[in-house]
C-alpha cells in the first residue's frame, strides 16, 4: 500500500488528490510499522531482546540520512519520478523481506533465543529435529504472559504509558519544530538541516548504547537516565544563539541520546513485565496514551510561536513537563506475572 501511495502520490494534480494519496500512504505505513517489527522480535528474544530492539531501531534511525539522497535525486530527475522510484523500491526492498519474516518461534518448533533446540544431529538423527520435549516447551512459551485486560489493571502499565506521554511532549515538539526553530534564532538553514543529520546520529549512539546496556543493567534505571539526558538537551536547546553554536552541538549529544534510549528500552521492559503473548496490543494499548502527548506538542509549539514570536517559552513548558516522566517510569515495578490465557 505505501508503495503503491507513493506512485499516487507521483500524479497527483489536485489538494484532494494529494489527501487521497497521502491517506493510502499512511495507512499502508500503519499496518507496517516499527510495531510488527516489534512483536516479532519480543517473541523470538529473551536474554538479548533489548540488543536485539537496539539494533533493529538502527534502520528507523538511518531513514533520516537518506534524506540529502532524495534531495539529490529531486534536483536531478523532479519530485514525480523520485516519488515513483522510492514506490518501486518499497515492492522490490520491503515486500520480499516481510515475506521471509516470522512472527514468533513456537509454530516451528523452536523456542526464544535459541533455547531447547536440538544439536546439529537431533535425536532421530536428522538435523535440527525437534524431540516432543521440544515442542512441549515451545507450546507452553507461545501462551506466556498476562491476559490484556490483567495488564490494564495493573500500575506498572499506567506507569510506563503515562511516563511515554510525557516523554513524547518533548520529543515530538523538538523534531518537528527543529528546523523553524534554528532559522528563527538566526541560524541558517543549512547548519539547521545538518542538525536534523546530528540529531539523527545521535539517536542511533543512544539506541544502540542504551539498548546493548539494557540486557545487563535495570531498564527502569537506563530510562530514567535517558529522560534525564533529553530533559537537558531541550533546556540547552531553548538557549541557543547564532553566535553560540557550541550550544547546539551540546544540544545535539544531549538531546539526541536521551531521544534515542527509550526507544527499545521501553518495548523490552514492556516484554518483560506483561510476556509476549499479547505484546502486540500491549504495546498498541500504550501506544495510543503517548500517541496524544506527540500529536498535541508540536501543535502548542507552534501556537506559542505564533502568538509570543519564539519558541523558547515553549521548550521551556516542555522540559518542566517532561520532568514527571521520570519518577513514573521508576514507580513501574514489575507486576506478579504468570501465564494467563489471552
Amino acid at each position: 500500500m505505501v508503495g503503491l501511495g507513493f506512485l499516487l502520490m507521483s500524479r497527483i494534480d489536485s489538494l484532494w488528490a494529494f489527501y487521497g494519496a497521502f491517506l493510502v500512504i499512511a495507512t499502508g505505513s500503519s499496518f507496517a510499522s516499527g510495531m510488527m517489527s516489534n512483536v516479532a522480535i519480543a517473541n523470538w528474544f529473551n536474554r538479548k531482546r533489548s540488543r536485539a530492539l537496539s539494533i533493529a531501531f538502527i534502520g528507523p534511525g538511518l531513514c533520516g540520512l537518506l534524506v540529502p539522497l532524495l534531495a539529490l535525486l529531486i534536483g536531478e530527475v523532479g519530485w514525480p519520478q523520485t516519488l515513483v522510484i522510492t514506490g518501486i523500491a518499497m515492492w522490490v526492498i520491503v515486500l520480499p523481506l516481510s515475506l521471509v519474516m516470522r512472527h514468533r518461534p513456537e509454530p516451528y518448533g523452536y523456542l526464544p533465543d535459541g533455547e531447547g533446540i536440538a544439536g546439529p544431529t537431533g535425536p532421530t538423527g536428522q538435523t535440527g529435529t525437534k524431540t516432543p520435549d521440544v515442542r512441549a516447551k515451545a507450546a507452553h512459551s507461545s501462551a506466556m504472559g498476562l491476559a490484556t485486560r490483567s495488564v490494564l489493571k495493573t500500575p506498572a502499565f499506567w506507569f510506563l504509558a503515562t511516563g511515554a506521554f510525557f516523554q513524547q511532549v518533548g520529543t515530538s515538539a523538538v523534531t518537528v519544530h527543529i528546523v523553524p526553530y534554528l532559522e528563527s534564532v538566526g541560524v541558517g538553514t543549512t547548519i539547521a538541516a545538518l542538525a536534523v543529520t546530528g540529531m539523527t546520529l545521535c539517536s542511533l549512539i543512544g539506541r544502540l548504547g542504551f539498548g546493548l546496556l539494557g540486557d545487563f543493567a535495570n531498564k527502569r534505571y537506563l530510562i530514567a537516565g535517558s529522560l534525564a539526558l533529553q530533559m537537558a538537551g531541550i533546556l540547552v536547546f531553548s538557549t541557543i544563539e547564532p553566535d553560540r553554536l557550541w550550544l547546539l552541538v551540546l544540544f545535539l549529544l544531549t538531546f539526541g541520546p536521551g531521544y534515542g534510549g527509550p526507544i527499545p528500552l521501553r518495548p523490552a521492559l514492556m516484554a518483560d513485565y506483561f510476556g509476549t503473548k499479547n505484546f502486540g496490543m500491549i504495546m498498541g494499548l500504550s501506544g495510543v496514551v503517548s500517541m496524544i502527548g506527540g500529536l498535541l506538542s508540536p501543535v502548542i509549539a507552534g501556537w506559542i510561536f505564533d502568538t509570543t514570536g519564539s519558541y523558547r517559552l515553549a521548550w521551556q513548558i516542555f522540559t518542566i513537563v517532561t520532568v514527571p516522566a521520570i519518577p513514573l517510569i521508576l514507580l513501574a515495578r514489575p507486576p506478579k506475572r504468570t501465564s494467563q490465557p489471552g
